[in-house]
């Protein structure tokens, strides 16, 4: 066995992989046209070996794959060593790439590479930024080259096209048929090889004038330009030489700009993933699309993977807002490598059991939910008490809607929300070995203030959907005098937002922009102003006591009908409350809510502007 095939097969090994010299096979066979030119170029002394590469370049992949680049008389047994350890792709380098690529258990490239110091070990170089790019040019190289395996959603990803005849200066694209390509539409694999690319522009010159989609020289001048930046390109490379994971996260945070932000779960997952065993280890990202996965399926809507992790963290014993990557890292590694998995799983069934104590609650979906964090709450409760007493049911309640009628999680303290979510998780944990549920939680006292009365409908507020899931809770009647469920109210709220709430008035009156000015949408697809159709539909007593309209309602003075609304759905927030066990101070001064909560903003606009 040759040193170079020796050097490949530890190279294996490391990646536990099978590796199979075969006699007449070499590296060299699968190394790409473009690392043949770039070696001639390096040195005058390398183009005496120009006439055994060219005859090299001549032959399909399939013939190349199987030639015996050893053989006598070709002239490839001639070519220096010189070219294979100093070329632009050095072969043990090369290998390593496409080993990567070819046995890991994934679709897409991986993004690590090994390097052998001058003692000989090797060490994991991980790409911090140029991802994308670097994935694309691997990715290209290799598929046309023939050397991925065709896996994945999209095996074809990588068969990218260089279509000279379309658009001002061309385009790169994807073919629909690629084995019907028309000469201007060029793979760049050809435009990487010289010889390609003349190949290509002698087609060209077959076709006649009129069966061209611009002039020949434009055509040519565009696939020129393009070939002479691929094999003229070139990737800066800075190392870093640190065990740092801060280091590793704040350079990528400097140096990312205009690629994809990369998640805080991706994040945790790519220093996390070493945990377990080399074949099974434990993926927190992917454990993560599991869990919103089953949580679409409940029909609830897209949770914030935010949301997924921080259960998963706070269920794990960790601090689900700390920044401190490298501690992260090295407790995980040190004493969570066993419990991950299982971690992940109560946080999803805890999850799953809050989804269902929210729809109890008459909050149906997470456009409805004040705050992802009252999410998380329940669900580190109930993963640890899956089925809580009555007395802690109560506690929960109490909890989740004094955080919302608080905006209690919309002041920006992590530490305060640390100390509660971790309370809740060590409180049910003591529940359900065995002891009482408290009577209250000493990080959210049941005294704390309550955020007044929203004076202005914005659905990005946790105060204003606090009270639209009050309302939703009592329930209305539609138009035509059927009950309207909290489940349909929700339904149009999560396919809708705010527009799920049509605008009574659209008159001169500070309360225009009040909640009392909105009422459930019950009018279907007219989207003129509620007043103005329930004037050429006169609504029943029972409809309007649903609303919480007066009757007969007077619709020539709006401003009274909208103070009385106001005052009305106040004292419905007061009764609320004593019901729960609160004593809230009475107060009909309306006043601006934190806007807390990102969602699109109710448009004035989208209705009519009607005036009597």
């Amino acid at each position: 066995m040759s040193d170079a095939a020796a050097r490949v097969v530890k190279l294996c090994d490391n990646h536990d992989l099978t590796a199979i010299i075969l006699s007449k096979r070499a590296a060299e066979n699968y190394l790409p046209d473009c690392w043949w030119m770039e070696a001639q170029s390096l040195a005058p002394c390398n183009r005496k070996w120009t006439d055994a590469i060219d005859r090299l370049l001549a032959m399909s992949p399939e013939a190349r794959d199987f030639q015996d680049m050893g053989a006598s008389g070709q002239g490839w047994k001639r070519i220096p060593k010189g070219i294979e350890d100093g070329g632009p792709y050095h072969l043990e380098r090369f290998a390593a790439y496409v080993l990567a690529r070819t046995g890991a258990e994934r679709a897409g490239v991986r993004t690590d590479l090994d390097r052998r110091d001058p003692a000989g070990d090797l060490h994991m170089l991980v790409v911090l930024d140029g991802q994308q790019r670097l994935t694309t040019l691997a990715g290209v190289l290799l598929q046309d080259a023939g050397l991925t395996r065709e896996e994945g959603p999209d095996p074809d990803r990588w068969r990218v096209f260089f279509d000279a005849g379309d658009g001002e200066d061309g385009v790169f694209t994807h073919l629909a048929e690629p084995a019907n390509a028309r000469p201007w539409q060029v793979s760049l694999h050809h435009l990487m090889s010289t010889r390609g690319f003349f190949d290509q522009v002698g087609k060209l010159y077959h076709l006649g004038d009129d069966a061209l989609p611009v002039q020949r020289d434009v055509l040519i001048e565009r696939l020129q330009q393009v070939s002479r930046a691929l094999q003229s390109y070139k990737v800066p490379v800075t190392e870093f030489r640190t065990d740092d994971l801060n280091l590793a996260v704040e350079s990528f945070a400097r140096l990312n700009r205009k690629g994809i932000s990369i998640a805080a779960d991706e994040m945790f997952s790519a220093l996390t993933y070493v945990i377990g065993t080399t074949n099974h280890a434990f993926d927190v990202a992917r454990g993560i699309d599991r869990v919103l996965d089953a949580v679409r399926a409940t029909g609830f809507g897209e949770v914030d993977r935010m949301v997924v992790l921080r259960t998963f963290l706070v269920t794990a014993g960790l601090d689900p807002f700390r920044t401190d990557w490298t501690r992260i890292g090295k407790e995980l590694r040190a004493r969570l490598a066993k419990d991950l998995p299982e971690a992940i799983t109560r946080a999803e069934r805890g999850l799953l059991r809050a989804i269902q104590f929210l729809r109890a609650e008459h909050i149906h979906n997470e456009r409805m939910l004040p705050y992802g964090l009252q999410l998380i709450g329940l669900a580190v409760w109930l993963a640890e008490d899956p089925t809580p007493s009555d007395k802690a049911s109560h506690l929960l309640r109490k909890w989740l809607w004094l955080t919302g009628f608080a905006s209690w999680f919309g002041q920006g303290n992590p530490s305060r929300y640390a100390r509660l979510l971790a309370e809740l998780r060590d409180v049910a944990k003591a529940v359900a070995s065995g002891e009482d549920a408290p009577e209250a939680l000493s990080s959210l006292p049941w005294t704390t203030p309550l955020t007044p009365f929203p004076s202005r409908f914005d659905f990005r507020s946790a105060r204003v959907r606090t009270l639209v899931c009050l309302l939703a809770r009592r329930g209305a009647l539609d138009a035509e005098g059927r009950e309207l469920a909290s489940a349909e109210v929700g339904a149009r709220i999560l396919q809708h937002g705010p527009a799920a709430m049509r605008t009574l008035w659209t008159g001169d009156d500070r309360r225009t922009k009040s909640p009392a000015n909105r009422m459930f949408n019950v009018f279907g697809e007219d989207r003129r102003q509620a007043r103005t159709q329930l004037r050429a539909s006169p609504p029943s007593e029972e409809f309007c006591r649903s609303h919480l309209l007066p009757f007969p309602p007077r619709w020539t003075d709006m401003s009274a009908i909208l103070e009385q609304r106001e005052r009305e759905m106040m004292d419905l927030e007061a009764a609320f409350l004593v019901d729960l066990g609160f004593s809230p101070s009475v107060s009909h001064a309306a006043a601006d809510s934190p806007i807390d909560r990102e969602d699109e903003p109710i448009q004035l606009t989208l209705f009519d502007g009607e005036e009597d």
